[in-house]
């Protein structure tokens, strides 16, 4: 991440007052000579800065929210750890900067009672630090459950409105209309699946995951709708060796897009192949790409932002020119 100019006046600040925290602590307990205060100050900065610092790297790697015992225990052995670290070397340099001794003479006279001060400090500063880093991640965690909130009713209704659209629906009876003369056995089992279409659309809506089974199922009748009206130009293969759980109408948004957004033809056939591994979907498709493109990408975007929220895994869209492939992984149900 950039060091930004507002965050290197902040630090500035921060050294400045613990500076003056230190110079009035001097005065305070009557040590006034530059060797006092100058290890005082010193402390003061190094300690509030360096646990600063600290608590910014540990809240990266350890959530507050995921395992605040965990969080707390390494944030205080760092911060003790670092604390002895810290003290140690500013009184040694000191030391040997003011008086001469060597470090290996300081270390030696060096006892705990030397160190309490500094770890009270450590442990005051530590109070407002953890607390503080607690609160914000805290916060945080609740602007992204409402978020995901809202990002959620969002998809839900991109979801359905793709799903129940007026194009899909028009096609579909289209289909329909010319089966009920040439095939009626057919026709019936197009009204079947038809219905299973929206039936699955309408009971899944409310749910943020969906085996990979119920979705497979619905993912077929869906294809089969399409092959029905593209006949042979329409190619879906399905290859699977993996289990799992998918956000609803997953697997039927790349198929429909890849459908959109390509000609299908006698000539150009379109060919969607689904390979399914343990960890992951891989819907790809040959590019023939329309002359005329009304593609928004919310759709896409909005797979992403469902997986981004509902776990650490993202999607991966890979173009190479001759194919268009997306990579849903496959999320466990404690993902």
């Amino acid at each position: 991440m950039k060091y930004s100019r507002e965050q290197f006046i902040g630090h500035l600040k921060e050294i400045f007052i613990m500076g003056m925290i230190g110079l009035v602590y001097s005065l305070f307990v009557g040590d006034l000579n530059a060797f006092n205060i100058t290890v005082t100050v010193l402390i003061w900065i190094s300690l509030s800065r360096g646990n600063g610092w600290l608590v910014e790297i540990i809240d990266k790697r350890i959530s507050w929210v995921d395992q605040p015992i965990l969080r707390l225990t390494v944030g205080m052995v760092a911060m003790i750890v670092y604390t002895v670290f810290a003290f140690g070397l500013i009184l040694v340099t000191t030391i040997w900067y003011y008086y001469g001794d060597s470090p290996s003479v300081t270390l030696a006279r060096l006892g705990f009672e030397n160190y309490l001060v500094s770890i009270l400090i450590t442990l005051i500063i530590s109070m407002f630090l953890h607390g503080r880093s607690f609160y914000l991640n805290w916060k945080q965690a609740l602007y992204r459950e409402e978020k995901l909130k809202n990002e959620t009713l969002k998809t839900k209704f991109e979801s359905l409105r793709n799903q129940v659209n007026p194009h899909f629906l028009f096609n579909s009876l289209n289909v329909l209309s010319g089966l009920v003369y040439e095939d009626q056995a057919r026709a019936v089992q197009f009204i079947r699946k038809m219905s299973e279409v929206y039936r699955y659309v309408l009971d899944k809506r409310d749910q943020e995951l969906v085996t990979l089974e119920d979705e497979l199922k619905f993912f077929d009748n869906y294809a089969f709708l399409q092959q029905i009206r593209f006949g042979d130009n329409l190619k879906v293969h399905v290859e699977r060796n993996g289990d799992g759980m998918v956000p609803p109408v997953a697997m039927q948004l790349l198929l429909e897009n890849a459908i959109k957004h390509n000609i299908v033809s006698e000539a150009k056939p379109l060919i969607v192949n689904v390979s399914i591994t343990k960890d992951e979907i891989k819907v790809s498709n040959n590019i023939q790409e329309k002359l005329s493109k009304d593609s928004t990408g919310i759709g896409l975007n909005n797979l992403r932002d469902r997986y981004g929220f509902l776990s650490n895994k993202k999607v991966v869209v890979n173009n190479d020119g001759k194919t268009f492939e997306v990579i849903l992984p496959l999320l466990k149900i404690d993902s």
